[in-house]
């Protein structure tokens, strides 16, 4: 009996497939362990950044200015505790006294952290400092910097009146952004809930081809989100970058630091490098485990979307996710329709039909949730999708369309009902958060 191994939280996860099925292809990211000096290539980052100028020299212009560390919230693996020392080195060597830094997590419209999970993220040099959460629900909270077409643009005010912003961030592949990092710290990390909703809603038409893993110039969403960094830089201000990806053990195997557009491009082609997996054949069944962005239903979900596109057209999709948070304030309809109707509803109606009526029918769904409802709708129209989830089970948690289980045997079973039985080709993807398939051209 074939056999699979994911990771799971801190340990790992060997579960049996069936007889029939064929595993042909595991497709695990390319990283490259951390060296052991990367703090050392962190601080020569600061240092001799790959452009503008040298973070010391930034501070020292601004030694009664305002510094505002925007940081990664508890969604990420950034081991934060042992990069913020190093730039508070260059802080403290330039004169800036602690009180003049405010720490702003950019969660967007992720839960606000509890004083724990703060503490756990900024360690002890960071221990007593001042800290928040993207107030996203106060709208009395944000400046208005500038449209973007349509879009008003809202930032943060003290993350726009501040005179040195340093983004500390990872660069990991993004199902919508093409990667992660640079001024997406800043929108949609801190930006207003308008604004937020906004930028999701750009390019879900497109979210009917493969946007993870995309670069800059081809991407609507990356566009949009360096143009607004440029923004907030000319209200006031400027943007430091300090970015890196990360290796299996959350530690950064590749650094660099400097201007915010370059630091992400460079580090992103880096990221392709890793985290794209090339796929000679689609698949009958995609394994897609979610870590590591299996905190809950809304970042799981992210690892069906990156690895949908190994499958063939009526393959099944299988997640295995942890979903410790559960729905993590997810509210969802809960209709009682079962998900093999909801399957035939979506054929019939045509996704982005559907897509559209649900976010009518139910106002909440509107802006960033809409990004969910459509990549569900559309999935769903070419492929069934079953998520596996212990906690999510227990918990009575549910998205429409989507079967649920506690145990992989049923998931299995089902995808095999499913699929008429008899063998199947499968391809897993033990980090589905962040890797993404590389169809093989003809």
């Amino acid at each position: 009996m074939p056999e699979i191994s994911v990771p799971w939280g801190d340990d790992s996860w060997t579960i049996s497939l069936p007889e029939s099925w064929t595993v042909e292809q595991v497709a695990k990211p390319t990283t490259w362990p951390a060296p052991d000096d990367w703090a050392d290539r962190l601080a020569r980052a600061l240092a001799e950044p790959s452009s503008g100028m040298p973070l010391s020299k930034l501070l020292s212009a601004r030694r009664n200015g305002r510094i505002a560390l925007i940081l990664e919230d508890m969604t990420r693996h950034s081991p934060l505790d042992k990069i913020l020392p190093i730039v508070l080195r260059e802080i403290d060597h330039a004169g800036i006294s602690r009180e003049r830094i405010e720490v702003v997590f950019a969660g967007g419209m992720h839960p606000p952290m509890t004083p724990r999970q703060a503490a756990q993220k900024l360690g002890p040099a960071m221990a007593n400092s001042r800290w928040r959460c993207n107030p996203w629900k106060d709208d009395s909270a944000y400046e208005y910097v500038g449209r973007i077409g349509r879009m008003k643009l809202h930032i943060d005010r003290g993350v726009v009146e501040s005179d040195l912003r340093i983004v500390i961030s990872s660069v990991s592949v993004h199902v919508q952004a093409g990667f992660g990092g640079g001024y997406k710290m800043l929108l949609p990390g801190c930006a207003s809930l308008e604004t937020i909703r906004h930028l999701h809603r750009l390019g879900l038409d497109e979210m009917r081809h493969q946007l993870v893993g995309t670069e800059s110039v081809l991407n609507p969403m990356r566009r949009v989100i360096d143009a607004g960094g440029l923004l907030v830089d000319q209200a006031h201000g400027a943007t430091f970058a300090v970015q890196y990806v990360l290796d299996d053990d959350n530690r950064p195997s590749f650094v660099s630091a400097g201007e915010v557009i370059p630091t992400q491009q460079m580090l992103a082609k880096q990221c392709a490098v890793t985290s794209g997996v090339l796929i000679e054949k689609p698949a009958d069944i995609v394994i897609t485990n979610a870590f590591p962005r299996d905190t809950d239903l809304w970042q799981s979900f992210k690892s069906i979307a990156n690895t949908r596109w190994a499958l063939r057209p009526g393959g099944i999709i299988i997640c295995l996710t942890r979903c410790e948070a559960a729905m993590q304030g997810m509210r969802v309809p809960r209709w009682p329709i079962n998900p093999a109707w909801m399957r035939r509803i979506v054929r019939w109606l045509g996704p982005e039909t559907l897509s559209s009526l649900v976010t009518r029918l139910v106002p909440r769904l509107a802006g960033d949730a809409a990004f969910f409802v459509s990549i569900a709708t559309q999935t769903l129209h070419r492929n069934p999708i079953v998520l596996v989830s212990p906690i999510l089970h227990a918990t009575g948690g549910k998205f429409p369309g989507i079967e649920l289980f506690a145990a992989p045997a049923e998931a299995m079973a089902l995808a095999d009902e499913l699929l008429g039985g008899g063998p199947q080709r499968v391809i897993v993807f033990p980090t589905g958060g962040t890797t993404y398939p590389v169809p093989q051209e003809n």
